[in-house]
Parts: structure tokens; sequence; C-alpha cells
């Protein structure tokens, strides 16, 4: 082969390659797909979104999956999802699916196929998780505690670069009671007081939310669960009575993969949380919650 010969071979390869190449879409993220399957509530509605790059605008930004198929599969009946008219990414039951309940302890199958890829996520929904009991405790006078505001960055308070000052809070402590299952779970609780204070100090010393096994959860005389969690609420002086706010106390029964996921969201040493799927990012998985606002104070 002379050398005129072997350069247009070469180059003929070259074109061979470029046309191949010309069918692989560039590197468009990473798939992402999320949806809570809540026991005894409607079919859940499904987002299917993609990692962007931290470089491109947000303006320049889409999530809109194109040619996107979307199915949910409970105890072997298959329900197909569709684009949301309004919202960007997120994919809906057929109307005459929107009404089915999903039946506590069934078992799922989500799919999502998009045209080079599909992701797939299994699981069982867990019973019901039902509050049967709450009860607040307030100490009667406030304690003198340092408060750290961590909106404020400064370098002149405690050399922690933090801007603290000394104050007053009232703990409240929380118990909160829910009948047992046999499903082999995890709960997360959480307390979210409607107020404009924030201290991750004080957090770190109380307990405004936790993750455990439910079998570890301590039980009642009547054979009921037992979770005991405490938030603080600060005032001016120690003669301020305790601010009127409400709470709302919310507990999540899931299973282990939900668990990861839920303890990996704020992990600073991930760059996303533990995916629940194959072949995608995100969370699908079987849930039951349960939740009350409730008025503290006054």
């Amino acid at each position: 082969m002379n050398n005129k010969s072997f350069i247009a071979h070469v180059l003929l390869f070259a074109v061979f390659l470029t046309g191949c190449d010309a069918v692989i879409p560039d590197d468009e993220g990473n798939l992402v797909v999320e949806a809570f399957i809540d026991a005894a509530e409607p079919l859940p509605p499904v987002r299917v979104s993609r990692t962007q790059d931290l470089g491109i605008p947000l303006s320049e930004t889409s999530n809109e999956q194109s040619g996107t198929s979307v199915r949910l599969v409970l105890n072997d009946v298959a329900y197909q999802y569709l684009h949301s008219e309004t919202e960007v990414g997120l994919y809906l039951p057929l109307p005459q699916d929107q009404t089915v309940l999903v039946a506590p302890g069934s078992h799922f199958q989500l799919q999502v196929d998009t045209e080079f890829e599909s992701a797939i996520a299994t699981g069982r929904v867990p019973p019901k998780l039902e509050l049967r009991d709450i009860s607040v405790s307030i100490s009667d006078e406030p304690i003198s505690a340092v408060l750290i505001d961590t909106l404020d960055i400064g370098l002149d308070s405690l050399n922690l670069g933090l801007n603290a000052s000394t104050g007053f809070i009232y703990p409240v402590q929380v118990t909160v009671t829910w009948s047992p299952s046999e499903f082999e779970g995890w709960v997360e609780t959480r307390l979210d007081p409607l107020t404009d204070f924030s201290s991750s100090l004080i957090d770190f010393f109380l307990l405004p939310s936790q993750i455990f096994r439910e079998e570890n959860a301590e039980q009642s005389d009547e054979g009921l669960k037992i979770w005991n969690g405490v938030y603080a609420i600060p005032v001016q002086s120690e003669d301020d009575p305790v601010p009127a706010h409400s709470l709302k106390i919310t507990l999540l029964r899931g299973d282990e993969r939900y668990a990861r996921y839920a303890t990996s969201r704020n992990d600073p040493t991930r760059r996303e949380p533990v995916s629940s799927l194959n072949g995608a990012l995100g969370f699908v998985g079987g849930v039951s919650i349960d939740s009350l606002r409730i008025p503290i104070g006054n």
C-alpha cells in the first residue's frame, strides 16, 4: 500500500468514526429520578431531570426529557404516566388513575426510559404509620445559652468565625407514640417549629430530628413505639414567657434504602445522596408519612 492509499484509508476511517459519533449524544449529565410512594395515598408524581454543569447559566438550563416514558407497577398492575402540561420534568398518572390509592404492603417497580438510557427501582410500600399520641413539656423558666446566627458571618465572636451572643432559650420536649408494625423498617422523625429562630449550635446539642431502626425505638406498656425529641425557642430575657408558635411534627416510615438516602443527603463528603435506582441518581421508594401541626405557648 503506497502512502497516498494509506492516507485515503485513514481519512475514510476518520469519516466513519465521525459518522458514528453523530448518533451518540453529548454528555447531558446524569439522569435523576425522584418519587415517594406513600402508603394509602394517591399514586405519586414522578420527577425526572438531569444533573447540570455548574458553568451553565440557570437561564439556559432545561430539565425537559424528550421522549421519556414513565411507568409504575403496583402488585402487577401497571400505571402509565404523562408529562405535566404546567411543570417541566414532572410526570403524573393518567387522569383516570389519579384517584387510585397505594395499598400498604404493595410491591412496586418504577421504570423510566429515555431515548438512550433506562432507570429502574423496586421495593415494597411499608404499612401505614399513624401518630397515636403527642405530649409536650416546656420548662418553667428559660435557661442561659450561647446563640449563634449562622446567617451572619463574622470574625470577632468566640474566635469561631461566627456571630454569637448570650441569650435564653426554652427547651421544648416532645414525646410521640405510634403503632408498631412487623415491617423491618426505619423511622425518620422531625420537629419543625414555625419561628424565625435558627441555631446550628443549639440543634447540635438538642434532638429535633432523628433516623433509626423502628425495632430499636422505646416501647410503652401498651405496646406503642415512643420517640422523644427536643427543640429550643429563644427569648430576650429570663422573664419572657414562651413565644407563641406552631410546631409541625412529622414521622416517616421507610426501608433501609430510604435510611441510606436520608442520612447521606447532608453528608459533606458526598456529591449526591445514595441512590435507590439502577441507572440513575435520586430516590424512588415506598414510605408512609404522618404529620400534625399544633399550637405551642400561650
